[in-house]
Order: structure tokens, then C-alpha cells, then sequence
């Protein structure tokens, strides 16, 4: 990944948590999203739902007090964005139908990493990758025939996107989302410049609540700046 991407300073942690009633985002209609759509939301769930259980089972393998609660306050933050992304789906669509896409998503990535994939050895594993989980593909479908009496023909695209997933170089972009981002706050289902937000806003309770106490990621670079005079970001 070097040249490709890099590690920036972005809205801190203790600045994160927010209130539960403003974590949910509008969804997407299932028959009528772009099925590229889709496969982005279901992709950043995944991956967010892979790091929140990261940080949930592992905190409790530190002995330090400050690592179980650095661990903690950023679990609680991967909490919330794995419920910001998964409100993005049709909360409609029915077990089945979302055993289905789970099965073509996965499908979907496979394909993508075949695609861009220039070693053959690696390349045919990728492949065998693609075969394995269309067989998966197949018995969601079967099991929707069998206790849906659904078609997933009905819901699935002809074919796949023909956009794959590609590793390229992000650094301006993250860039550009932070420079127009970062002091944006969550209102209800949009969000909003954080001088937007009235003084009595929840926002600000809710933080004066999960912060009283003050915030392990915090002095975890409090630290860092005594021992070194300067931390990363500056």
C-alpha cells in the first residue's frame, strides 16, 4: 500500500461519540438502488462490523487500564459506525433476501480482486475464490426458492457491476473529505457544521456524559507529548 494511501490526523476520537438518536441514516430502496450501491454499503458494513469486534474482543487481553480503555472508547465508535452504515440498507428486505446479497457481495469482491490481479498464481486463487462462493450464492437462492417462494432472479442483476473495487492512490481524496468534513456533526438523519448546533443541543450532553472522566485516547496522547514534546499530528 505504500505511495497509495497514508495515515492522517482526522476528527478525534473523544470528538466522535454522539447520540444514539443521531447515528441512523437514510436507506436506500432495495428495488431500486444501484446494485453498485449496494455492494458499497454491504462492503464498508463488513469491514466496519470486522473492526468493531476487533476492538470489543480484544480490549480485555490488555492489563493496562489506559490500553482496556483505549480499546473501549474506540469500540464504542466503531459501534456507532457500524450502525450508521447498516441503517443504509432496506431494513424491509427479509433474512433470506439478505443472506442472498451478503453471498453475491462476496461474490462481487472475489471478482473484483481477479480482476485487477496481474500475478497467475495469485490470480487463479482468486478464481477458485469467485467459484466457491458462487456455489454459496446458490444455496441462498435455493433456500429463497424453497421458504420464500421468491425468485432471486427478481432481486439479483442480470450480471455484475461493471465497476470492480480497485487499490489506488486515495491521499487527495482523504484529504479533501477531511479539509470539507471534519467539523461536521450528526442532527437527526443529516449533518451539519458543529457551530451549526445550538448550545443545548444533545450532541453536547451526550459527550459530557461519555466523557466526564476524561478520555483514554486522550492520554494516551498527553503522553506521548511529555515524554517526546510532540505527538503525530503535530
Amino acid at each position: 500500500m505504500r505511495g497509495l494511501t497514508e495515515i492522517m490526523p482526522g476528527r478525534p476520537t473523544v470528538a466522535e461519540h454522539r447520540h444514539p438518536v443521531d447515528e441512523v441514516r437514510r436507506h436506500f430502496e432495495t428495488h431500486t438502488v444501484d446494485p453498485l450501491t449496494r455492494m458499497h454499503v454491504m462492503t464498508i458494513v463488513a469491514g466496519e462490523q470486522q473492526t468493531m469486534n476487533y476492538y470489543m474482543n480484544h480490549g480485555a487481553e490488555w492489563v493496562e487500564p489506559i490500553a482496556r480503555g483505549t480499546y473501549t472508547e474506540i469500540a464504542m465508535i466503531e459501534e456507532q459506525h457500524v450502525t450508521h452504515y447498516e441503517s443504509l440498507l432496506d431494513p424491509l428486505d427479509s433474512w433470506l433476501a439478505n443472506w442472498v446479497f451478503h453471498e453475491y457481495n462476496e461474490v462481487y469482491l472475489y471478482w473484483s480482486m481477479h480482476q485487477q490481479e496481474t500475478d497467475p498464481r495469485i490470480k487463479a486463487i482468486w478464481e477458485l475464490s469467485v467459484d466457491m462462493e458462487l456455489g454459496q450464492l446458490q444455496v441462498a437462492c435455493d433456500f429463497m426458492r424453497r421458504y420464500e417462494g421468491r425468485d432471486p432472479a427478481e432481486l439479483l442483476p442480470k450480471e455484475l457491476p461493471d465497476t470492480p473495487v480497485t487499490f489506488e492512490p486515495n491521499k487527495e481524496y482523504v484529504r479533501q473529505v477531511l479539509a470539507e468534513q471534519i467539523d461536521l456533526r450528526a442532527d437527526g438523519l443529516d449533518f451539519v457544521p458543529l457551530n451549526s448546533l445550538p448550545a443545548d443541543h444533545r450532541y453536547f450532553a451526550y459527550q459530557a456524559i461519555v466523557n466526564e472522566g476524561g478520555s483514554p485516547t486522550e492520554e494516551v496522547i498527553e503522553r506521548v507529548r511529555a515524554e517526546k514534546d510532540h505527538e503525530y499530528r503535530t
